[in-house]
């Protein structure tokens, strides 16, 4: 019981102390996914120290998941449609590993085509 209540929180899983590298990439793109954001927001939003932030945010913006531009004198990150995509399969497999639907207290844009 304690697990299932804990584990309908998703968007809390990353929140732990040692996450994996798909659960760092996810946190990212959901900080950047409806608005953009500064590297310090983005920081604090995360839990994480500069070195690691610089670290994703080089190899997420190489791969396409995460677009940077710059308003004002400022580098504003973004999440590409890529990035989203990538963000929907990861609840999707996220839900199936965790024998529960994917999109339970998710609002994602048009993540839940489908039922399971």
């Amino acid at each position: 019981m304690y697990y299932e209540r804990k584990f309908k929180l998703r968007h809390k899983v990353w929140r732990k102390k040692n996450r994996g590298h798909f659960e760092i990439i996810a946190s990212m793109l959901e900080a950047v996914r409806n608005d953009d954001r500064a590297l310090y927001p983005l920081m604090k939003y995360m839990g994480s120290n500069y070195a690691e932030l610089k670290k994703y945010l080089k190899s997420l913006t190489e791969v396409g998941f995460i677009e940077a531009d710059t308003k004002e004198g400022r580098v504003l990150y973004k999440a590409s449609e890529k990035g989203l995509n990538f963000l929907r399969q990861y609840y999707v497999l996220l839900g199936m590993l965790l024998n529960t639907p994917a999109c339970e207290n998710m609002v994602l844009p048009r993540v839940c085509a489908h039922t399971y």
